[in-house]
């Protein structure tokens, strides 16, 4: 069986995209992560910021590609910016829940006593 590298590129791409998929089912941080990195992942994509195969078989970046790179910032700060903002958000609305149960507590407190 004689697989060329665009299949096994193709291949491997698929695996990865799919284990994201999978893997943002478990809980919500976990959905926000994994979700950031599958966007951050497709944003490389489309922009050509993966590395593509020489005549050799080996993974290379071209000189544009870094261009673009250090324009468009790298993936992972993507990813870690948009999971931080889920968390933040996350953190807030605790925050409300946290001041509204601390209300009650104050008035049930004060009809006790």
């Amino acid at each position: 069986m004689n697989k060329t590298w665009e299949q096994i590129d193709k291949e491997n791409a698929e695996f990865s995209q799919q284990q994201l998929i999978d893997a943002k089912q478990k809980n919500a941080t976990d959905r926000d992560f994994f979700e950031a990195a599958l966007i951050a992942y497709r944003s490389a994509v489309q922009d050509e910021l993966i590395p593509s195969r020489d005549v050799n078989g080996e993974l290379r970046y071209t000189v544009q590609q870094g261009l673009k790179a250090a324009c468009h910032g790298r993936q992972d700060v993507t990813a870690i910016a948009i999971t931080q903002r889920s968390i933040l958000q996350r953190l807030d609305s605790i925050k409300s829940l946290l001041l509204f149960c601390g209300a009650i507590l104050l008035y049930i407190a004060i009809r006790v006593s």
